[in-house]
């Protein structure tokens, strides 16, 4: 598949794949959900969605389940919707990388805030 043909694919997918769990999924196990990334196969046989969910590990994990147990209805709502000769099948990842981008900014604020010689927590340094 062209370069173009494939990033015009995947943001057709991640665009829809949200506006259905926002809009059409009535599962409580699903939480605040944000679709982050569609990679399809080179077929378009298969489709990997990552996926954002804002909560604790315990959320994450109900909320991909309730994602895994919704996938044919999503995947029949994308065939209503698109042209695509076979709607490729979904698989659901975990997407980590705001968490990791939270966790590497709060050590910039720790390492700046050392540097100009105040303490993390706002403790005077050298208070102990």
């Amino acid at each position: 598949m062209k370069p173009v043909r494939k990033a015009r694919v995947s943001s057709f997918l991640r665009t829809e794949i949200a506006r259905i769990i926002q809009h059409e999924l009535r599962d409580p196990r699903i939480g605040f959900v944000s679709v982050t990334a569609v990679e399809p196969t080179e077929d378009l046989k298969e489709a990997r969605v990552s996926i954002s969910v804002l909560g604790d590990e315990s959320q994450q994990r109900t909320s991909l389940r309730g994602l895994e147990a919704a996938r044919g209805f999503i995947q029949s709502h994308l065939a209503r919707v698109s042209s695509f000769r076979e709607t490729p099948m979904l698989q659901f990842v975990l997407d980590d990388s705001i968490r990791k981008q939270m966790e590497i900014e709060a050590r910039i604020r720790e390492v700046r805030a050392l540097d100009a010689g105040d303490s993390p927590d706002g403790a005077e340094p050298g208070a102990d």
